[in-house]
């Protein structure tokens, strides 16, 4: 018998949905589209520094999203912590 597992015991899954307002869909669909171009940027940036045999680790790429967020507003309008 493996760790944690009781004789007997069985496994429960629960299933939830979701449901939220159109305003809230907007508001999350907008962050979700922040979060994706900053995780392309990241990437586009990681593979190019890569190639040129550059250094580029999370504080780099934490460095350029604050002055990414300090010129374009629409970035800025979402929250940090995600993106």
């Amino acid at each position: 018998m493996a760790a944690g597992e009781a004789e007997g015991a069985g496994h429960a899954r629960y299933t939830y949905r979701l449901r939220v307002s159109a305003t809230a869909r907007v508001g999350l669909e907008g962050e979700w589209g922040r979060c994706r171009w900053v995780w392309n940027e990241c990437v586009a940036r990681s593979k190019k520094a890569h190639t040129e045999g550059e250094a580029c680790g999370p504080a780099r790429l934490d460095r350029m999203l604050t002055r990414a967020r300090a010129v374009t507003s629409w970035l800025a309008a979402g929250a940090s912590v995600p993106q």
